[in-house]
């Protein structure tokens, strides 16, 4: 069993792998709906296919844990006290991936199975594509690592500079984020929270906002892990630490960025202060 946060690490490489070939391997109609998964939000059958991939790779690497997934209700296993909670989104992106469209990710954070939800004690995490041979991975204080490559953010610090990417899923933006957009040098829209935000780890990009309310743990939590360990900021649409988490069904803002003072100039703008 893995027991250092840098060896769970690489034993989610191979989680990703799984769940690519798993994926491949069957005959799944994209876009058959089976109704709801426990927040609410449809459910498809690669999400199912997804998150059992996910369950049975976790059960045979790790005596026990308890596994907090998107698609199915919480779930203990091994018999004795688990040593770590694992919060998954088995397709992160799953309306790109139901389509054909590049952009959706398996993602895993791996947290002390005892305390809140909360990005401080994230100790190892994956964000895998399910278009990519060579997941994301991170270990705390041990930095963010595409295969060889140790990911650093952009040293872009002002909006008119930044190349910005916003969540517009059932959202109509109002005033400030238009006028946000104005002022960015650029603007993108990718529909998967965790690959946008490691693009802005890698520096692809410079900012990544979702001010909707509708954000939930297991879609962000392994992407902001990377682009902390990758020397960026991540911070509620206001400006504030991201919250403690007690399931997944709460819902934050959030704006990651590159630097913490386009972070900042970003919340300014989002909130009027700026003015």
């Amino acid at each position: 069993m893995a027991t250092t946060e840098s060896a769970i690490a690489s034993v989610l490489v191979r989680l990703h792998a799984e769940v690519r070939r798993t994926l491949a391997a069957s005959s799944i109609d994209r876009t058959q709906l089976v109704g709801k998964n426990p927040k609410g939000d449809r459910q498809r059958v690669f999400d199912i296919t997804a998150d059992a991939a996910v369950r049975r790779f976790l059960e045979n690497e790790f005596e026990n844990g308890i596994i907090l997934s998107e698609e199915s209700d919480d779930y203990h296993f091994g018999h004795d006290e688990p040593d770590y909670r694992f919060i998954v989104d088995p397709v992160d992106g799953s309306d790109n991936w139901a389509r054909g469209l590049p952009l959706s990710s398996v993602a895993v954070a791996v947290l002390p199975v005892a305390g809140p939800i909360t990005l401080d004690r994230v100790l190892a995490v994956l964000v895998g594509g399910l278009e990519e041979d060579t997941p994301i991975i991170a270990a705390q204080g041990e930095g963010s690592h595409h295969g060889a490559e140790l990911l650093r953010t952009s040293e872009v610090r002002e909006i008119s500079d930044a190349l910005i990417s916003c969540e517009l899923n059932h959202f109509a933006p109002t005033p400030p984020v238009g006028n946000l957009f104005a002022t960015a040098r650029a603007v993108r829209s990718y529909g998967c929270a965790s690959r946008a935000i490691t693009f802005v780890a890698r520096g692809a990009i410079d900012a990544h906002i979702d001010v909707r309310s509708r954000l939930t743990p297991e879609s962000f939590l392994a992407a902001a892990a990377i682009l902390r360990e990758a020397g960026g900021c991540v911070v509620d649409a206001r400006g504030n630490p991201l919250e403690a988490f007690a399931n997944l069904r709460q819902r934050t803002t959030l704006v990651a960025a590159g630097t913490t003072e386009l972070a900042m100039e970003i919340v300014d703008a989002l909130t009027g202060s700026g003015t």
